[in-house]
């Protein structure tokens, strides 16, 4: 859950984490940066259930952070594009990604 108190915050940190500090929508804003933009399969990836997936795309919207645009012409699929307020995410996502690899192993690599 979002919490919206920490906006309202004079840390840097803090506000960025009311705004995008839930670990669904960190997950869902990395998959839209690594290609993954149609709802089916982000769901399919991340094992996320849709009613949560749906909830973290609409609110990523709102923040600025993605674009929904149809497929097509006339379609009512749609595809999640990351803006580039949202692109300015990837180093720092990427890092949590790094040391993510060096400090939390898969469970199948824990001895």
């Amino acid at each position: 859950m979002i919490r919206s108190d920490l906006k309202e915050r004079e840390c840097p940190l803090a506000r960025t984490m009311g705004e995008i500090g839930d670990g669904w929508m960190l997950l869902t804003l990395w998959a839209t940066l690594n290609g993954v933009t149609r709802f089916e399969l982000m769901q399919e990836k991340m094992g996320v259930a849709r009613n949560i997936l749906s909830d973290r795309l609409r609110r990523l919207v709102d923040q600025g952070l993605l674009i929904r645009k149809p497929i097509s012409s006339g379609s009512r699929r749609c595809e999640y594009v990351p803006t580039d307020r949202a692109k300015e995410l990837r180093a720092p996502l990427s890092a949590f990604q790094t040391w993510g690899e060096k400090y939390c192993p898969a469970p199948s690599l824990v001895e």
